[in-house]
């Protein structure tokens, strides 16, 4: 019988950059980031740390100081795109708010 659901490419890409790593303690999830993503939008960001709101995201950024041009750029759509660097110092902030 065939899949009726139908995953788009990007979808897909976005689903395989989560690995679960069976060993840790409290179900804590270890994002793999693929090599060829140097930026993210704040979507983006949204869907990889699974946070529901743009607001969130952006106080997040806001009071962690992340709105320098070192994590960020503007992209031709005039959207600001954050760097690995950025986004990995959000996860850690997370985790730690966890705890």
């Amino acid at each position: 019988m065939q899949c009726q659901i139908s995953i788009d490419q990007f979808v897909f890409n976005k689903l395989q950059k989560f690995v679960i790593d069976k060993q840790a303690a409290n179900d804590e999830v270890i994002l793999s980031l693929a090599s060829n993503s140097n930026y993210y939008s704040v979507k983006d960001i949204m869907k990889i740390l699974n946070i529901s709101t743009r607001k969130e995201v952006e106080l997040l950024i806001k009071n962690l100081a992340l709105n320098q041009s070192k994590y960020r750029h503007l992209n031709t759509n005039n959207q600001w795109l954050y760097n690995n660097e950025a986004l990995n110092i959000l996860k850690l902030y997370l985790i730690y708010k966890v705890a």
